[in-house]
């Protein structure tokens, strides 16, 4: 039995069991370590009866949370309290209290829609904004309208609790956690700092601390970093891994007491899904893994990234739970000071057509918290049409048989299409599926889709034709002269130096650089397009225009030519009805030139100007017929400046370049462009060489608005970020230069910078 230690949540528990009964949906907000994951959910189901769902983020947080309840409790795990996931279920029909992670609870709603025999979910960790989170919100929202007893209870860390002003009969209740303060630290920004790999920054913070009191917790981004910097430590302490696949022998060793001194090296979990007794100092790379989806291809893949400020302070606050603590970030305050506020809630940034297909599958409509944009849903929508899965009845036979796999919709949808072929192209389809999934390391993925096409066919087809399938809308064809692509989607690509061997006439692009360079591609053979369902070609007229208008019928794969011929048709000859064919085709040209205007620095720089003005841009009205005067060339510079005036003569700007300058003459032949990024101030990026000679912060807006800068070291990173020049040289650069000096002996290091000239080298220097 493990000793069951007072906690925050304690003397709030009935409060929220009265709570629970009165209303729908409880809001409840409490700092780490308060034991609402642990103490909430049992105490529910003693007070209130029935059967508790809890939604963890995570395998390893179910799964800790379930055995702690079951020690703290004397409980059979398994038995009154489990967890289901993916590969691993611990459950029976009678277990009260049951741990899912979000992606297996919305698994189940297909099956139930109406969650039979559940009385309450809990939404933990909610602040971190997962889709799958966002989603089953959504389609507990709809359930409750239909279900009136079913209870939904959000449980946050930060989450700002004015979110429940959109929900009726909702209750929000507030926990504060004893927080002792914490000292935080920063590593300095320089190029011995920078270079250092990140076991030997962990290796030296570790060592600096082991003077100090209390267990040490280290944030690193995944199993990879965390064997490394295992391998480089050592010392009078023990080093434990928190990770999903931990014994429960590992669990106990880990979390609890030990005779010696412990350090312990976490991925992200640690910040608020596990309880961490006697942790006293923080190390925090700053780093972490996440999910990903790529806008080429929607495909899901894992990333570093920066944690935001809010993950930064979460895990400083790990150090400050029983005792005053100390915070040691691998990285600079400069780092920390750019950083994101919070997390972009994944379902801005996701792919949204599994989610879209597994509503359809559910029959629920969703009661979105934050909806998706239109854009992106229509995106869903359309791809999903074009895999077949859905239609205008809904979803189809084939949807929800894609919805049974462990798969995104694409893979679904191509493994599906392979069921009929000979075992050995079964697997090399399979192969093919499973070699970029982050998930399958143990192969576990690989073997279970073996069973849901374990009959072997006859088929005499090609397995990469059933690759077409799942990617018709990423097909290109080559241009072997030109050695580019031109995309499905009218783009064109180039073909990265690696690809050798392309001389067929289409390809599947898999993935590109961020270059917009082709890097991945599949050869496929144009026949095969014809026996696809559903069926891809369009028929189409398009219009060109000059004096005479060349009409064009086209036979298209979305913006790739397959077929076509011209018709020269002159204006005065035309039909009215053919007329206003026509003009509907000429602006829909108008409607694409100028999504593309808004792609361009022009554009940015209109967009920053109206923001400052309390101006609207999102709803200009432009006139299409005024358009049709620079259509006759199409020529790009032409429209854009057609674009440009007619936004400024809507907006009353009086003068764009005077008030926003496209670029800045520092003196001399110092001319550097200013970037207008869409949601950030306005920056100027150079050498730090570039700006010396200058005291005072370059401006616009006739002096009003200070911009940005972004002074490169000759490592090509920013050294520094400011918006007051003058004091950067007085106290900052004078503590740095020494270092780069050392370092970049032959770049140019002035002693006063303000006062001198412009040169990059010591060897740029005048001769005395």
């Amino acid at each position: 039995m493990q000793i069951k230690v007072p906690l925050p949540i304690d003397s709030f528990l009935p409060g929220i069991s009265d709570a629970v009964r009165e209303h729908s949906t409880i809001l409840v907000k409490a700092s780490p370590g308060s034991g609402k994951t642990t103490r909430l959910p049992w105490a529910l189901v003693k007070n209130l009866g029935g059967r508790v769902v809890v939604l963890e983020p995570r395998r390893i947080a179910a799964k800790l949370a379930a055995q702690r309840i079951a020690d703290e409790e004397e409980l059979t795990l398994g038995k009154e309290v489990g967890y289901h996931f993916r590969f691993d279920k611990n459950v029976t029909d009678s277990t009260s209290l049951i741990f899912y992670t979000e992606g297996t609870f919305l698994k189940r709603f297909l099956g139930d829609s109406e969650l039979k025999g559940v009385d309450i979910v809990i939404l933990d960790e909610f602040h971190e904004r997962h889709l799958d989170t966002d989603l089953a919100l959504a389609l507990l929202r709809d359930l409750q309208s239909k279900r009136k007893d079913l209870k939904v209870i959000i449980m946050s860390a930060t989450l700002d609790t004015r979110m429940l002003d959109n929900f009726p009969d909702s209750k929000t209740i507030e926990i504060e956690g004893v927080n002792y303060p914490v000292e935080i630290s920063y590593l300095p920004n320089t190029p011995s700092v920078l270079n250092q790999s990140l076991e030997a920054k962990v290796k030296k913070a570790v060592e600096s601390a082991l003077d100090k009191p209390g267990d040490i917790l280290v944030f690193l981004p995944g199993m990879r970093e965390m064997l490394r910097v295992q391998d480089v430590l050592s010392g009078p302490f023990e080093v434990f891994l928190l990770h999903a696949d931990l014994t429960k022998e590992e669990q106990a060793q880990a979390l609890g007491p030990s005779s010696k001194r412990k350090i312990i090296l976490s991925t992200n979990i640690a910040e608020s899904s596990v309880t961490l007794p006697g942790i006293r100092i923080v190390i925090d790379s700053g780093i972490q893994r996440e999910a990903h989806y790529s806008p080429w291809n929607g495909l899901k893949f894992i990333e570093d990234t920066p944690v935001t400020k809010s993950s930064a302070i979460q895990r400083a606050g790990r150090a400050g739970r029983t005792a005053p603590g100390e915070c040691l970030r691998l990285y600079s305050q400069q780092d920390f000071n750019e950083r994101e506020e919070h997390t972009i809630p994944e379902i801005f940034r996701a792919d949204l057509t599994d989610i879209y297909l597994l509503i359809k599958g559910t029959g629920l409509t969703p009661m979105w918290f934050h909806p998706p944009t239109k854009d992106k849903w229509d995106k869903a929508q359309a791809l999903c049409e074009r895999l077949g899965a859905t239609d205008e009845n809904g979803i189809t036979k084939i949807g929800k048989r894609m919805l049974e796999l462990p798969l995104s919709a694409r893979l679904s949808r191509i493994l599906l299409e392979g069921e009929n072929l000979p075992q050995k192209s079964k697997e090399r389809l399979l192969r093919f599926i499973c070699e970029d999934i982050e998930n399958d390391r143990t192969g576990n993925l690989y073997r279970r889709l073996q069973f849901y096409i374990k009959n072997s066919g006859t088929e005499n087809t090609p397995w990469e034709k059933c690759l077409l399938v799942g990617f018709v809308d990423q097909v290109a064809r080559l241009r072997q002269k030109q050695r580019d692509f031109i995309h499905y989607s009218g783009k064109t690509i180039r073909a990265h130096n690696s690809l050798e061997n392309i001389h067929g006439d289409f390809y599947i692009i898999f993935d590109i650089t961020q270059r917009q360079e082709a890097i991945k591609v599949f050869p496929v053979e144009e026949e095969w397009f014809w026996d696809l369902d559903p069926f891809p070609f369009t028929e189409e007229e398009e219009v060109e225009t000059g004096e005479k208008i060349l009409l064009k019928r086209k036979t298209k794969l979305g913006s790739i030519v397959i077929e076509e011929s011209p018709v020269k048709l002159v204006w005065t000859e035309l039909n009215e009805s053919f007329k206003t064919k026509i003009s509907d085709l000429s602006r829909s040209q108008f409607k694409s030139e100028l999504e593309k205007f808004k792609e361009t620095p022009v554009f940015e720089r209109l967009y920053y100007w109206a923001k400052k003005k309390n101006k609207d841009i999102e709803n200009i009205e432009l006139s299409a017929l005024g358009y049709f005067d620079y259509a006759g060339e199409l020529n790009w510079n032409n429209i854009e400046s057609y674009f440009k005036s007619e936004i400024e003569a809507n907006l009353d700007v009086d003068n764009l370049d005077r008030e926003l300058p496209s670029k800045i003459n520092l003196g001399g032949r110092r001319e550097l462009i200013v970037h207008y990024p869409m949601n950030m101030d306005p920056y100027l990026e150079a050498p730090i060489q570039d700006f010396y000679g200058l005291n005072d912060t370059p401006s616009i807006m006739q002096g009003q608005v200070p911009l940005t800068l972004k002074l490169l070291g000759p490592h090509k990173r920013p050294i520094q970020v400011t918006k007051d020049l003058k004091n950067f040289w007085a106290k900052t650069y004078q503590e740095m230069k020494k270092e780069y000096q050392r370092d970049y002996p032959r770049h140019y290091w002035p002693d006063k910078p303000w006062e001198a000239k412009p040169f990059l080298l010591k060897s740029h220097l005048p001769k005395a």
